[in-house]
């Protein structure tokens, strides 16, 4: 099953160590369909991945860690760990800045 996320949210998870370990190549994953946008990423660079990016996450096997999980499995169990979410907003643009607001006085922060 596919999960979506978004670039910001990705790159937090790419880029935590508590959960591929401090030492490059500890743990890693293989196998697995990562789409930015729609198109289908070869080498994963999340460094020009923008953060309001469409990202799925399919399939996988990550090694180094207890059952080898799909990569999808994988972030699902780390964004449960997540204290903070991120998500993408859609609205019209004459009310763009009544949603930031709203979103700032919820205790919100726009990306």
């Amino acid at each position: 099953m596919t999960v979506k996320t978004t670039g910001a949210e990705f790159k937090r998870f790419y880029g935590d160590k508590t959960i591929w370990g401090d030492n490059a190549g500890e743990i890693w994953h293989d196998d697995a369909e990562v789409t930015v946008n729609g198109n289908v990423q070869e080498d994963l660079d999340d460094d020009s991945i923008p953060n309001d990016a469409s990202i799925t996450i399919s399939g996988g096997v990550v090694f180094g860690v207890d059952g080898e999980p799909s990569l999808e499995t994988f972030f699902k169990r780390w964004k449960k760990k997540q204290e903070t979410a991120s998500f993408l907003v859609e609205c019209d643009t004459s009310k763009l800045d009544a949603v930031k607001a709203a979103i700032k006085a919820a205790g919100g922060r726009v990306i």
